[in-house]
């Protein structure tokens, strides 16, 4: 972890958010590394055009002692955490779209990550905490980013807000393979929100962040059988403590990658997953057409309806 936590100190400063047209590249890159590519530092020559500006810190996960799953969730004192937000916000508009990256490191292997978010489509507060992130996203509501990045992440997966939590259960902080992992179908991250946050702008949300000081229990971690659509109901198996500041870091920002996995592993051990899931049907980006004409309601990826003469 010490390798990582040092370059995370190289530079105290943050990227910037890209807006427009400098998101082109979203949607000309390869999407299967972000499940595929095995690393801790991002593929080469791929920029972060989403979550650009984040805080980063080391934290442990305290598993509660009843837990049943195996793997990371029966603990994990070395990890990274990484919060940000999604794409650009404005003071006068209160919406934010937060969510996180935690990057459990095992002795002689590679991490497993976890994420999670609110939502696609955010939330109507700049209170980071107001609301729990989840590992499995109900699709898009807003049509703009229905026909535009949700239609990019459908060519990697037809689960596009579904991530899976299978490879933490597979082996330990310790690098021991698990004989019989066991894991939940989803993670909900509960914030402790006691700041006095509120859903009005007081200051951007990484200055916010760098207020939590260390040894702070940030998160309370719930575990899912079933989809609470279904009746699935949580049961409380652990936290996430703070072993440093939350700290601004050009090289969290720019270079700390965060390995997604798809439902589509799941499935193959657990099919009735595939009942639970959203299955996307809305095409994928390079074989379906945006709609004509473009939707009343923008998003960050409403440049492409421009490009396309749609406006």
């Amino acid at each position: 972890m010490e390798l990582i936590w040092q370059k995370v100190l190289q530079d105290g400063s943050a990227q910037r958010f890209f807006v427009g047209p400098e998101m082109s590249t979203l949607f000309s890159q390869d999407m299967n590394l972000t499940y595929d590519f095995v690393s801790d530092t991002m593929p080469i020559g791929r920029k972060k055009v989403t979550h650009p500006v984040g805080v980063t810190s080391k934290v442990e996960f305290i598993p509660h002692p009843d837990t049943p799953y195996t793997g990371i969730f029966k603990g994990c004192k070395n990890a990274i955490m990484r919060i940000s937000d999604t794409t650009k916000s404005t003071p006068e508009i209160p919406k934010t779209v937060p969510g996180f990256g935690v990057k459990f490191l095992r002795d002689g292997m590679s991490s497993a990550n976890m994420l999670a978010m609110f939502s696609f489509d955010g939330q109507t507060s700049f209170n980071f905490f107001k609301n729990r992130w989840t590992t499995i996203l109900r699709e898009f509501n807003n049509e703009c980013a229905r026909q535009t990045i949700a239609k990019q992440l459908a060519t990697v997966t037809p689960h596009i807000g579904g991530t899976s939590v299978m490879e933490l259960s597979q082996f330990d902080e310790y690098g021991y393979e698990e004989p019989y992992p066991h894991w939940p179908y989803q993670v909900d991250v509960e914030p402790y929100d006691v700041y006095g946050w509120t859903d009005e702008y007081q200051n951007d949300f990484s200055d916010q962040m760098t207020a939590i000081p260390e040894d702070t229990v940030m998160f309370k971690i719930f575990g899912f059988d079933e989809p609470p659509e279904f009746g699935g109901r949580d049961r409380l198996i652990g936290w996430i403590v703070s072993r440093s500041e939350q700290i601004t870091s050009f090289w969290g920002d720019d270079q700390l990658f965060f390995q997604h996995r798809r439902m589509d592993d799941d499935i193959k051990f657990r099919p009735h997953y595939f009942d639970w899931l959203q299955f996307w049907t809305g095409g994928l980006f390079n074989e379906t057409p945006l709609i004509n004409p473009a939707p009343d309601v923008k998003c960050p990826f409403f440049f492409l309806f421009e490009k396309a003469g749609l406006v």
